[in-house]
């Protein structure tokens, strides 16, 4: 009797271990079909990444080339991307009703920003997840109930060794650029968000460290100092055709 029940938790545990595996096979496809098809709705851009790579035992991952398209009629590249972002996961929590990330960091992100019409590419995309996030709050109130779903808790983001590049069309791409201050937030979400509300922070938090005073002023000196070089070539380009027609 005790044999046959022996065997019976083997088979029993040997059948978890395959079932853990095949989630754990399957874990890697299904954020970064989750990534590609939902992160669109929140941003209003194209979001896409490569692959992502996560250990099981350590709750670790790996997301390579980021990429955060631009809003419709900006012509620069991207708005953002990134080679790889690191990631921190709490698996069990993946099983909850709140999802916990421990940590996400970004290494030298690259980063456009496009001025167009008083406006520039970031801030329409942070203020399309503002809207989203604000619908979602919406939805989950109702009916007095919160919206059936997953919620989302970042207890860090960090952002390091990033640059922002100044797109204009009358300069050659990277002229103007500037490096962007590291970032650190802390318990975004807070409790559990929904995530177009984590991401809306997230994304208004970068629109900050984009527009601080020591960006935009770096900005501004390699833009007029780009300006005045193409000033001074045309004007040399001038002056040679001006020499072989007299």
């Amino acid at each position: 009797m005790k044999k046959t029940l022996f065997i019976t938790a083997a088979v029993i545990a040997a059948a978890l271990i395959a079932a853990a595996a095949l989630v754990i096979n399957r874990l890697d496809t299904i954020i970064t079909k989750a990534i590609n098809a939902y992160g669109p709705g929140i941003t209003g851009t194209e979001v896409r990444i490569d692959d992502v790579r996560v250990s099981f035992l350590s709750g670790e991952a790996t997301v390579t080339n980021f990429l955060l398209g631009n809003p419709r009629g900006y012509r620069s590249a991207h708005a953002a991307t990134a080679a790889s972002i690191s990631v921190d996961l709490e698996i069990g929590s993946l099983l909850q009703d709140t999802i916990v990330v421990k940590r996400i960091e970004v290494v030298q992100p690259d980063i456009i920003c496009e001025k167009r019409g008083g406006t520039d590419n970031f801030k329409v995309i942070a203020r399309h997840a503002e809207q989203k996030a604000k619908e979602a709050g919406m939805a989950g109130g109702a009916t007095g109930k919160e919206k059936p779903g997953k919620k989302l808790l970042i207890r860090e983001f960090v952002v390091k060794g990033g640059r922002v590049t100044l797109y204009t069309p009358d300069l050659p791409s990277g002229t103007a650029s500037a490096a962007i201050p590291d970032m650190h937030l802390r318990k975004v979400g807070g409790d559990g968000a929904e995530p177009s509300a984590v991401f809306s922070r997230i994304l208004a938090a970068l629109y900050d460290r984009l527009t601080m005073p020591i960006v935009v002023d770096t900005l501004n000196r390699s833009l007029l100092e780009a300006r005045r070089t193409a000033e001074k070539g045309t004007r040399s380009i001038t002056d040679r055709i001006k020499e072989i027609f007299k």
